[in-house]
């Protein structure tokens, strides 16, 4: 199964994902299955889930068809390495988690489709959570504001999705997911 995270910046998809993980013992990150051009954060040790290139190597990796997808968000390409959704479809007996973009989500979900389970979670919070959730995480303003803009746009994307979660409290998120799982394993 794949299960896919989407939502606004600093909706909390990845302490989400890192809840899950403590859980459930047969949820697993898809590692090294994102490329991107951004610097690494302090919070990107926590998954061992980008390969980090160059804008030259991100371009050529998209010539030689090694990305499922990408997009350009926030000024970085980030894109989707192929062989590791392989790994992901063929495995049986493990869950695996990412954040993947909106765009990206809808892909996966025809990716997936006769290989594997898929489900897709989105994750919001009101803009003065989010804002002050990415104070906290140190991001500059301009950042902040380039951020919550895109905000809008991927909003509009989850109507689309398996499962809606406004991501205010971190136990009742991490519940409601589990549940859902359980639920659709059960289906």
């Amino acid at each position: 199964m794949f299960i896919a995270f989407s939502g606004v910046s600093s909706s909390g998809k990845n302490t989400v994902m890192n809840e899950l993980i403590k859980r459930r013992n047969n949820i697993k990150v898809l590692e090294s299955s994102s490329g991107t051009t951004r610097e690494p954060r302090e919070s990107d040790s926590q998954f061992n889930t980008y390969v980090y290139m160059t804008e030259e190597e991100f371009k050529r990796g998209v010539e030689e068809g090694k990305f499922f997808e990408y997009e350009l968000v926030h000024g970085h390409y980030y894109g989707t390495i192929l062989s590791q959704l392989e790994k992901a479809a063929s495995d049986q007996e493990n869950y695996y988690i990412r954040d993947i973009d909106v765009k990206g989500v809808v892909n996966l979900k025809q990716y997936f489709k006769g290989k594997s389970d898929f489900i897709s979670i989105f994750l919001d919070a009101p803009n003065d959570v989010l804002r002050q959730r990415l104070i906290l995480r140190g991001d500059k303003i301009e950042d902040i504001e380039k951020r919550l803009s895109r905000g809008e746009l991927e909003r509009s994307y989850k109507n689309g999705y398996d499962l809606v979660i406004e991501n205010i409290d971190l136990e009742k998120t991490v519940q409601t997911i589990c549940q859902y799982i359980d639920q659709f394993k059960k289906a």
